[in-house]
């Protein structure tokens, strides 16, 4: 999966370069401290520092196709305690609340930020409106808000930026698979060369447990990314597999015939086996094309419809 493979590695390239120029900006902080002689924030501001470094170092040496979202959870929880924390010792952490709109919205997916930021902007602007002078509290308040705008407008930008990249290059970037709307174009080009040709055309359809829909959207994609993997070991190098819009996969084979459809059924089930617990089972469905199928019907019969004929 090409396509994906090079989201990947842009989204990876995004990260590294954001991580050392925060480094560095953190780093200019760690001098000044020190020419203050406010060690204990030198020391803290250089740990940040530090931390960024190797998490870009680990990206740049180790070039993970999947993302893992313990380092930036670890991040981002150490600077909210920080901030929540050291505001009660001192006055100048105040300064690092500008900080976290963008770090947050940066490193955690957008609408658990959007949580996040809520609950911690609220108990930041009660410990501010507390501890400082009236001279001082609006300017902190004005000041943080204004970056948590800009934070949140950029973040939904880039929200909306990533989906848009997702139509454009076709592939869903958890899965690693193509995503429907590519398997509309593939399936129309091999429904006109199976009728040409007089071959048969197979779909193995995989449905995910009803269950799965309630759970939350990371728990939900977690579980998809393991299917996927599942599903991707037993594939031949020239079968295609899709994910659609409803959270189900498609693979396709063109031109096979009965039995090794069968076997690759049988090959694909005991591949997904483990992958759900006993009363949540992945169902899997084979679909031969007809002569009389188009698009649209095949479509219908993948995903379950009765009324398709």
């Amino acid at each position: 999966m090409e396509k994906a493979q090079i989201q990947s590695l842009i989204t990876n390239q995004v990260k590294i370069i954001y991580s050392l120029l925060s480094a560095f900006g953190l780093f200019i902080i760690a001098v000044l401290d020190l020419y203050e002689e406010k060690y204990h924030f030198a020391i803290i501001a250089a740990a940040f520092a530090f931390l960024l470094v190797v998490y870009a170092t680990y990206l740049l040496v180790f070039k993970p196709e999947k993302e893992s979202s313990y380092p930036e959870w670890g991040l981002v929880s150490l600077l909210l305690a920080f901030t929540l924390f050291g505001m009660q010792e001192s006055e100048q952490v105040v300064h690092w609340v500008y900080f976290v709109p963008i770090y947050t919205f940066f490193l955690i997916p957008f609408r658990i930020a959007c949580g996040a930021l809520l609950v911690y902007s609220a108990i930041m602007g009660v410990m501010v409106l507390n501890q400082f002078p009236l001279e001082t509290r609006w300017q902190i308040l004005f000041t943080y808000g204004t970056c948590l705008a800009f934070s949140f407008m950029y973040a939904l930008l880039n929200e909306r930026n990533s989906a848009y990249l997702k139509k454009i290059i076709n592939t869903d970037p958890n899965t690693q698979v193509y995503n429907e709307y590519q398997l509309n174009t593939d399936l129309n080009k091999e429904l006109v060369r199976a009728n040409r040709q007089g071959s048969q055309l197979f779909l193995i359809s995989i449905a995910i447990p009803e269950q799965w829909n309630n759970l939350k959207v990371e728990e939900l994609e977690k579980k998809l990314s393991m299917v996927s993997r599942g599903m991707r070991r037993v594939l031949r190098e020239y079968d295609c597999c899709y994910r659609l819009d409803n959270n189900n996969f498609v693979i396709l084979f063109p031109q096979v015939n009965k039995e090794a459809i069968d076997e690759q059924e049988k090959t694909l089930r005991n591949a997904l086996k483990g992958n759900t617990k006993a009363d949540q089972i992945l169902t899997v469905n084979v679909v031969q094309a007809l002569p009389e199928d188009d698009v649209n019907s095949l479509l219908r019969k993948v995903k379950g419809d009765k009324n398709a004929s």
